[in-house]
Parts: C-alpha cells; sequence; structure tokens
C-alpha cells in the first residue's frame, strides 16, 4: 500500500490547529513551563504552516506590572496575529 504523506500531513496540520489555540488559553498567564513549552510550539508551527493566524479575544495582556515571579512571558497575548 502506497503511503499518503500529504494526507498524513495536512491531517497533522489540522490537529495541530485544533489542539494550539486550546493550549494557549489553558498556558496563557501560568507561572510554570508550560507558557514556554507552548511559546516555542506556537512558533515553530508558524515556520512550518506560515498561513496559520491565530486570533482569540479571551487572551488579553496582564492588567497588572508583572514582578518578581510573575514574569511578562507567562503571558501568551504576543502571540496574537492582529
Amino acid at each position: 500500500m502506497k503511503h499518503n504523506y500529504k494526507r498524513e500531513n495536512a491531517i497533522l496540520i489540522r490537529i495541530i490547529k485544533d489542539i494550539m489555540w486550546c493550549s494557549v488559553r489553558y498556558a496563557h498567564g501560568r507561572h510554570t513551563y508550560v507558557s514556554s513549552i507552548v511559546r516555542d510550539a506556537m512558533k515553530e508551527f508558524k515556520k512550518i504552516c506560515p498561513e496559520y493566524k491565530y486570533r482569540d479575544i479571551t487572551i488579553e495582556p496582564p492588567d497588572h506590572e508583572c514582578t518578581g515571579m510573575d514574569f511578562r512571558s507567562d503571558y501568551l497575548d504576543d502571540l496574537l496575529d492582529k
């Protein structure tokens, strides 16, 4: 049986798109390593799929100054496409 890489690639891209928004919502504002993992995953995915645009009205910048263990990089609003 011939392997259909184009079909598999399309399926995997659809799966990643379906999961990415959930990941960003989960990781946004968390003070763990998960924010950086999701940030790196989004950057890598956009290299593979540059036409992907991520918009989400629920993701907003922090409403306070980030200090101490509250890092600006914990917030993923900068991943949004305008």
